[in-house]
């Protein structure tokens, strides 16, 4: 399974309301600027830890930002 951005624009637009820039968002998370810049861009999933770490540093729920993609399931 993989964690993904809900909506890239949700979350750029998120960050302004809460104050952020991607740089004091990559600080406030404990994560480092090159991965945080990469999730919101949309090029990089987060590992469950560091969603974790989004959700408090932003003050949301997890399902507000967040989706978990399942693996389509093929029958040989």
């Amino acid at each position: 399974m993989k964690i993904r951005l809900k909506d890239q624009g949700y979350f750029e637009e998120l960050l302004i309301r809460k104050g952020h820039s991607k740089r004091s968002f990559a600080e406030a998370a404990n994560i480092g600027q090159v991965t945080a810049l990469q999730i919101a861009n949309g090029d990089r999933n987060p590992s469950p830890r560091i969603a974790k770490r989004i959700t408090e540093a932003l003050e949301v729920e997890f399902d507000e930002i967040f989706v978990i993609e399942k693996p389509a399931c093929s029958k040989a």
